[in-house]
């Protein structure tokens, strides 16, 4: 009889507290997210290439930290639109025999549409796609520029619902082309792999 019960309570405690990978229609969520930003498909400007005796020849170190934070609106139970700010780390440019080459560093503000594909109804996969407004700022031989833009944002991940109120994410992020080599002297595709942890508004019970 005791054992029944027991099972009793922790099937109710399970149950009770299930919860959606999405949240509810109709309500807003928050969250931060930290992980790990590379750098890839760069190019250099002639200033890099000035500085570096015409050679075209660098060592890079495309890794660098990053994260940001981000709100959401769930529109429904698959569509949600989300806005955030990015910090996408930096990428330091070393030229050969004593070049100087370049530092490149970046961050955005960014808006996506988000459609999640239920697994389990605690589980679910994502997809988002958007634009970054970025501002990249770069020093060359100890000349620092910036430039401004947007460019193309797409991001896969999956995300778990700890409870009604709490999820995790793990999400996987790739930036076009950011920076103008022309105007600042170096830019780069970025691609983001962070975790995150979200917190939702007003859920039902």
């Amino acid at each position: 009889m005791k054992k029944t019960v027991v099972a009793l309570i922790i099937v109710s405690a399970f149950t009770t507290t299930a919860a959606f990978a999405a949240g509810d229609a109709g309500t807003w969520y928050s969250g931060g997210k930290f992980g790990w930003s590379h750098y890839f498909d760069a190019s250099t400007g002639s200033k890099a290439l000035d500085n570096n005796s015409g050679s075209n020849h660098f060592d890079v170190d495309h890794d660098n930290v990053g994260g940001g934070i981000y709100t959401g609106y769930q529109i429904n139970s698959w569509l949600a639109v989300e806005g955030g700010y990015d910090y996408l780390g930096n990428m330091q440019i070393k030229g050969h025999h004593s070049g100087a080459g370049a530092t490149l560093k970046s961050q955005g503000i960014q808006m996506s549409l988000k459609a999640s594909y239920a697994i389990t109804p605690e589980w679910d996969l994502y997809g988002r796609a958007g634009a970054m407004g970025y501002r990249a700022e770069s020093d060359v031989s100890g000349h620092n520029r910036f430039e401004t833009g947007v460019r193309p944002l797409a991001a896969v991940g999956t995300e778990y619902a700890f409870n009604k109120n709490w999820a995790g994410r793990l999400e996987y992020q790739w930036v076009s082309n950011v920076g103008n080599a022309n105007q600042i002297g170096v830019s780069a595709d970025v691609s983001t792999v962070t975790a995150g942890l979200s917190y939702r508004f007003g859920q039902n019970d």
